[in-house]
């Protein structure tokens, strides 16, 4: 059975704690809620419905790719980074195959990928606790998502990492979204485990560059977005209340 469910065509977490089930939105899902979309949909109007939709479905994929060759090669077995490296890359063109997606997504997919390899991003890395791990939180009315990695730096710390494609670098201005959800999940990974990451990551590869981006959240960022994040949760189950037989 899948942990997650739509109603009323919105993505929620089944949690079940102490006897009780919870429906609790995904994190993404209140983000998408409470956010501005005026921009994206005057895009959207821009280069026709249809246009946008091809768009958004090959940016989907091509991320997907990316994550899939992130999440081989970060979690193989293997001792040499070389031999992790060519499994990433044979696991994943088969999965590509399996699941029917283009030889472009997977080029471009594939690209995205190598800017963190090239770049030695990787290395961070010193054991990754956690891959796309459900994390939950009962505060404001509760929320649920799930994160990509949840790391071992080279000092032991714990870090929590969000990884992110795109067409072209970010500015910093453009990502508090991405700063409210790894936010979100620092705090909830806190309230399961008792651990209190020392910071949060969001690494955001691009297609026209080769140097990926890294933004870093200290202790302070982070509850400093949580504060607003929290007010979003809200605000979100006060626009969408659930039925109490749900």
């Amino acid at each position: 059975m899948s942990d997650t469910i739509q109603i009323n065509g919105k993505r929620y977490y089944v949690v079940h704690e102490e006897g009780k089930t919870h429906y609790l939105p995904s994190v993404t899902t209140i983000l998408g809620a409470t956010s501005d979309d005026t921009g994206l949909q005057k895009w959207r109007k821009s280069v026709g419905e249809e246009k946008a939709n091809q768009i958004s479905k090959f940016s989907a994929n091509r991320g997907t790719l990316m994550h899939y060759h992130i999440e081989m090669f970060l979690t193989s077995e293997l001792a040499d980074k070389k031999e992790r490296l060519m499994y990433a890359l044979k696991e994943t063109q088969e999965y590509a195959k399996r699941e029917g997606f283009t030889t472009e997504e997977l080029t471009v997919g594939r690209k995205l990928f190598f800017n963190f390899y090239i770049s030695e991003s990787f290395e961070r890395v010193k054991s990754v606790l956690m891959h796309e791990a459900r994390l939950y939180s009962l505060r404001g009315g509760g929320y649920a998502g799930r994160v990509d990695d949840i790391y071992v730096d080279a000092d032991d710390c714990i870090v929590i990492a969000d990884y992110k494609s795109s067409r072209k670098a970010k500015k910093e201005d453009w990502i508090e979204n991405y700063k409210l959800q790894v936010s979100a999940y620092s705090i909830a990974y806190w309230e399961m485990f008792d651990k209190v990451p020392s910071r949060a990551e969001i690494w955001i590869s691009n297609e026209t560059e080769t140097e990926p981006q890294i933004f870093v959240l200290d202790q302070a960022e982070i509850k400093h977005y949580y504060k607003m994040f929290i007010e979003k949760v809200k605000q979100y189950h006060e626009m969408y209340p659930l039925e109490e037989n749900i």
